[in-house]
């Protein structure tokens, strides 16, 4: 590790190689733990560049049914319809655009309907 660094900080090596090798080393370290103690703790961070059209996709409704998927046990689009008490017919494209996102996946089990569930625990807005 010394000479990861002293190699980085000489510059002669690129920070994007230095932040997969420090990625790659705390995914280790993660599995390393859940062969231990059988839970990964692993969180990966992605930094995605959204236009202000496309955050203006992010509505309220779109944003407080993100927060109680989050919450909620739900078996299918229509359960999850139930739960939050709307109409499916507007929970549907409301999930379709936080699938776009990257918020959401819907997936189909054994034949069985869509399951919606979220795939991040956190988002941050950073705006410059």
């Amino acid at each position: 590790m010394r000479n990861l660094r002293s190699f980085f900080l000489k510059q002669q090596l690129e920070p994007k190689l230095v932040k997969a090798y420090l990625e790659w080393a705390e995914l280790v370290d993660s599995f390393k733990g859940y062969v231990e103690d059988g839970e990964l703790d692993y969180t990966a961070e992605e930094l995605k560049d959204f236009e202000p059209e496309e955050v203006a996709l992010l509505t309220p409704r779109r944003t407080e049914l993100l927060y109680r998927l989050a919450d909620l046990r739900v078996e299918s689009i229509n359960d999850l319809a139930k739960k939050v008490r709307r109409d499916v017919k507007n929970v549907y494209p409301d999930l379709e655009a936080l699938r776009k996102f990257g918020f959401v996946r819907l997936s189909k089990r054994k034949g069985r309907a869509l399951t919606p569930e979220t795939l991040v625990k956190e988002i941050t807005f950073l705006i410059h």
